[in-house]
């Protein structure tokens, strides 16, 4: 099956950069080039009585890196993980995710938590991810919301092992400016 793409949305550019991500966070490498896969996680935070949202933390990694820093997750989280989200695909029915590209609505999509279909602007954070091949977006996997409650159920199911080794690639990888350190620090990395 050959991937469905399109163009690189902006929820998706670099908001510090104002374009989309050129390099890969880990090794560097040019993920702007045809053919080469990435994620690009964001992870958003909302300002009550604002219609305003900010980005804590963002990132792209290549498949490649992104594939190895799985492997530093132990195989109990893996399974959680696994599980959780067939069980909530069952609760739906347990239907493939169809999606209509004539009417679809990128901004409607992402606009709610993929998992509980809670609206993102009720939340105080929310995660976005979604992958990518150079400079198009990849449908055959829906890009999608994930709310504070679901990351929080999902930071449950983690072992202490790869806890700790989100730690690690948080503080390798996306130390925080000082200014908002405070702001993030301890927070769970939750990397989908």
């Amino acid at each position: 099956m050959s991937d469905y793409l399109v163009d690189i949305p902006g929820q998706f550019y670099s908001d510090s950069e104002g374009k989309p991500f050129e390099t890969c966070v880990v090794c560097g490498k040019n993920l702007l080039e045809d053919g080469t896969h990435y994620v690009i996680e964001k992870a958003m935070k909302n300002y009550e009585g604002y219609e305003f949202s900010a980005t804590v933390f963002e990132y792209a990694m290549c498949l490649d890196c992104y594939q190895e820093m799985q492997t530093g997750m132990s195989e109990e989280s893996m399974q959680n993980l696994q599980k959780y989200y067939q069980d909530i695909m069952a609760s739906r029915g347990g239907q493939p995710i169809m999606i209509d590209m004539q009417s679809f609505d990128l901004n409607q999509w992402l606009s709610k938590c993929f998992f509980k279909e809670k609206p993102v602007n009720e939340m105080k954070e929310y995660q976005l991810i979604g992958q990518f091949c150079g400079n198009h977006l990849v449908m055959n996997t829906p890009p999608m919301a994930i709310g504070e409650e679901v990351m929080e159920e999902m930071a449950e199911l983690l072992s202490e092992k790869t806890r700790g080794e989100m730690d690690r690639f948080r503080e390798e990888f996306l130390g925080p400016p000082p200014e908002i350190e405070e702001l993030i620090y301890g927070r769970k990395l939750l990397l989908i």
